[in-house]
């Protein structure tokens, strides 16, 4: 994170990619992703992740990223609805609630990006509801650690969307890359802990 506000050219495209480059060979080490389609599905879904990480480290291929990371939550949805799940009642009106606000603010002064940024919104939104099912169902140490790592993943694109769309501040970049890191860290260990 302190790589962005000191050298955001050069240390900082290299570093933004290790942290999730780390958390894919953990997974991808200590996970079952040939026997558990939970882990298979979180790994999809962070290898997707880096890829968008690496797109949006150019300004013009922001498209190319968002469609990344939106394919990478699909994944994640995958995982959080692989074996057994149950609606979270009160996490989904929460999270319905959050999004409707989100999507007022940001669908006028989305500009061309007006529909990409509905579909992505919606998307996370799924990510998130499903992440709680799973908790709802399991009612386990490591679906509630995905489910955090859910919560944090929708905070840190909230963030993002209001800092691009909305008014932007200075101090998003840090808040968006550490509520983003923390909850790809937490969606990981799930997989494996």
């Amino acid at each position: 994170m302190v790589t962005k506000y000191t050298s955001p050219n050069k240390s900082y495209r290299l570093f933004k990619l290790l942290p999730i480059l780390f958390l894919i060979i953990l997974v991808s080490g200590f996970g079952d992703y040939q026997g558990n389609l939970f882990t298979r599905a979180i790994l999809a879904g962070l290898c997707f992740s880096i890829v968008g990480d690496f797109l949006l480290l150019f300004p013009s291929q922001f498209k190319s990223g968002l469609f990344s990371f939106l394919t990478g939550h699909v994944w994640y949805m995958v995982g959080f609805l692989s074996g057994d799940w149950s609606i979270p009642i009160l996490p989904t009106i929460i999270i319905i609630i959050l999004i409707i606000g989100m999507v007022s603010q940001l669908y006028p002064t989305a500009g061309k990006l007006k529909k990409p940024v509905l579909v992505y919104i919606t998307v996370i939104a799924g990510m998130g509801i499903t992440a709680f099912g799973r908790l709802e169902a399991f009612q386990s140490t490591p679906a509630m650690i995905g489910a955090i790592g859910a919560t944090l993943f929708m905070v840190s694109d909230g963030i993002l969307g209001w800092n691009k769309f909305k008014k932007p501040f200075h101090l998003a970049e840090g808040i968006i890359l550490i509520t983003y890191y923390s909850g790809q860290w937490m969606i990981g260990y799930s997989s494996i802990c």
